[in-house]
């Protein structure tokens, strides 16, 4: 995380300097030393001359600085060091003058934080902010959506594992309505000494998956199935092929129980070990290609209720998608079984094309043909079309 918003400030003082004028440029600069949520900060305002003649101009002695956060963003005064009452600056022929500014951050700020002077045309600013300490938030009010991240210290290590995703069916009575949710937990974190030592401990991870059926059509709109997915997985997320078009290569292998959480003659489980490679390669343009084979072996499968499971879900499922990280995307997962072929397509696009950052999801279409879409009726073939919208395709 550091890295990266080292290298965004970097590019931001190259690349991203506004001018104020034809002749005269400014460039805001990041704090010298690292700095904490609740803390004040020293802003270098440099205005660069590029004309032979002094150039004078007037400055506000406070300015409006909007601080954005990861969840929330805030207005707070960035105020001129020293100077008091000197509201103009000259700015010699050839030269440059700075002006410093400070602004107390937010007690919640903490990683990457966006500042922006919103009187003047200059760059914006990111910077790394650390967590403040707990004796750091005294009195000062914290939006509710930011208390949870000071509370609770190791949300950086739980991250989106599989896609999430709400769909209507498109005919109620038969397509029946289904959503799904799943997360990740990192055990070892990056930065931490046992990485330090052997980095291969931060491959382990926890997951979780649930997706539910729901029969929006019925008296009391009852689910008709939901599989709880936990597992125990560990995973290289990069490997270094040296091949031209491979963007991503990984593998990923585990343990993971499926249940309905059901009693008696409706109860379903099962255990799987697997391992699942991944690769990106890139097309052209913003497309990239996806391909994610995965093969699993059933371990102590509920004999009792679903003791063919196999011969309907198979050993194998291999997927396949073709993505604009934009934009468009198709995604595909072909199982093959005994019993024949179960395929699902998914088709996504980001609201953002259409109107700007107003709507963060994509618009979902999802088509699945084939067996054990649920574990109740594992062994009936169904066909569904579904529409609407994701978080994670």
């Amino acid at each position: 995380m550091k890295r990266r918003v080292q290298c965004a400030v970097v590019l931001t003082m190259l690349m991203t300097t506004i001018a104020w004028s034809a002749d005269l440029e400014m460039v805001l600069a990041p704090p010298r030393k690292s700095v904490q949520g609740g803390e004040a900060v020293m802003l270098d305002l440099y205005l660069h001359n590029h004309t032979s003649a002094t150039i004078t101009r007037e400055l506000p002695l406070t300015l409006t600085c909007r601080i954005e956060t990861d969840r929330s963003t805030v207005s707070v005064n960035a105020d001129l060091v020293g100077r008091e009452g000197e509201s103009h600056v000259e700015i010699p022929g050839r030269g440059f003058s700075k002006r410093q500014y400070t602004v107390t951050l937010p007690v919640y700020a903490t990683d990457s934080v966006r500042m922006v002077l919103e009187a003047l045309d200059t760059n914006p600013l990111i910077i790394s902010v650390e967590k403040a300490p707990p004796e750091a938030w005294g009195d000062q009010q914290v939006p509710l959506d930011e208390g949870p991240t000071m509370l609770q210290s190791f949300l950086d290590d739980l991250s989106v594992h599989d896609p999430m995703y709400f769909l209507l069916g498109v005919d109620p009575g038969l397509d029946q309505s289904k959503f799904q949710f799943s997360f990740k937990y990192r055990f070892f974190n990056p930065e931490g000494y046992l990485a330090e030592i052997a980095p291969w401990v931060t491959g382990f991870h926890l997951g979780y998956t649930q997706r539910s059926i729901w029969d929006l059509k019925g008296d009391s709109k009852p689910f008709d199935d939901t599989s709880y997915m936990p597992e125990a997985f560990y995973l290289l997320p990069k490997l270094d092929l040296n091949l031209a078009r491979i963007s991503a290569f990984g593998i990923q292998g585990g343990f993971q129980h499926e249940s309905n959480g059901r009693a008696g003659v409706d109860s379903r489980s099962t255990n799987y070990l697997y391992i699942k490679p991944i690769m990106g390669v890139h097309l052209a343009g913003p497309f990239h290609m996806k391909i994610a084979p995965k093969i699993f072996s059933y371990v102590q499968n509920e004999d009792q209720n679903n003791e063919d499971l196999a011969d309907y879900r198979g050993y194998f499922d291999l997927e396949v998608g073709i993505m604009d990280p934009e934009g468009i995307a198709l995604n595909s997962h072909l199982w093959w079984a005994r019993k024949g072929p179960s395929v699902q397509l998914d088709l996504t696009y980001s609201m953002t094309r259409l109107l700007g950052k107003s709507l963060n999801f994509y618009l979902q279409a999802q088509y699945f043909s084939g067996y054990a879409e649920t574990l109740i009726r594992y062994d009936e073939r169904s066909d569904a079309f579904r529409l609407g919208f994701s978080i994670v395709r």
